[in-house]
């Protein structure tokens, strides 16, 4: 595994591709066995993708908000590495309520919230994160400004030593570096061969030193057939193979661009079987020429993103 060296993220090394704890609470069948799911999150922290991510709002359904905070907890606190090898990122600001008609989701960058829902991380995580981040910006509410000055205070108060900021705009990195003193952490966007529009904050970012974490860096439900949505990717991974004498896949290759794309990006792919644990971490060792960058580069975009009525 490669690492990086990420300060404004965390004194502990980053690997250059990490692990997204999403799919073991909140996949197509709802919340993995639970033994299970620890076992593959100890096998990603053994194979280096020592990046975890996570949310309060990952969970089976609103009853159990906070269960995949949980679950990475307990996974950090067993590993036989120990919570100082692991980089472990949360967020808050979305809201996950049970309703009448199913759950009600909502977004709160109040300070009230995330103050108590900072809190509640900590303390579901058993121990302070590395980072907190904003996990969706509610544009309605106040001037984000506003909304980066209360997300300051969960750090000014001790709760976190570190902040950051997802889905967001260019002029919103701005905003927040400007109001934080440049001190803003990481920024979780999407990012993958299906969804690269906002690509200036990839250099917004590398050049600051602020940590780009890649969220669906597969498409999400195009992560089976990218090499067939995306012949491009393909066509390298037949390339790679060739030299290396080795099976490389269009998902390898597809990290592997990631990664080479900015000297702070680190794509979190989620995962539920060691396989694909194993898949990914291979992807950290594969360099792409110039050329085949170029050509990824230049090739065909897919529908769009993964939320395109978020766009505003």
């Amino acid at each position: 595994m490669h690492y990086r060296s990420l300060p404004l993220l965390s004194s502990r090394p980053v690997p250059v591709i990490g692990t997204g704890a999403m799919p073991l609470s909140d996949g197509d069948g709802g919340a993995m066995d639970h033994d299970a799911a620890i076992a593959v999150l100890h096998h990603a922290f053994d194979a280096g993708l020592t990046l975890v991510d996570t949310a309060d709002i990952y969970a089976p359904d609103a009853q159990r908000f906070g269960h995949n905070e949980e679950l990475v907890g307990e996974a950090v606190r067993t590993w036989s590495g120990g919570r100082d090898g692991v980089v472990v990122v949360t967020k808050i600001g979305i809201t996950r309520r049970v309703g009448a008609d199913g759950d009600d989701w909502g977004r709160d960058g109040s300070l009230d919230h995330l103050l108590s829902a900072a809190e509640s991380s900590v303390a579901r995580l058993g121990f302070e994160p590395d980072a907190i981040l904003l996990h969706r910006v509610n544009r309605e509410q106040q001037p984000f400004a506003r909304t980066v000055e209360n997300l300051l205070q969960v750090r000014e108060r001790g709760i976190v030593a570190r902040v950051g900021i997802g889905n967001v705009h260019l002029d919103e990195c701005e905003t927040a570096w400007d109001v934080s003193g440049g001190t803003i952490a990481a920024i979780e966007n999407e990012r993958s061969p299906r969804y690269r529009d906002d690509a200036e904050i990839v250099g917004w970012a590398g050049e600051r030193g602020v940590a780009y974490l890649a969220w669906s860096p597969l498409g999400q439900d195009h992560a089976r057939r990218l090499g067939e949505l995306y012949p491009e990717f393909a066509a390298v991974a037949g390339e790679q193979s060739a030299a290396l004498g080795r099976d490389v896949t269009a998902q390898q290759v597809a990290l592997a661009w990631l990664v080479a794309s900015g000297p702070t990006m680190v794509p979190i792919p989620g995962f539920t079987r060691a396989a694909t644990v194993e898949s990914s971490a291979a992807a950290a060792d594969l360099e792409l020429s110039p050329d085949q960058r170029a050509r990824l580069d230049a090739s065909p975009a897919g529908p769009g993103s993964l939320y395109p009525d978020d766009e505003d």
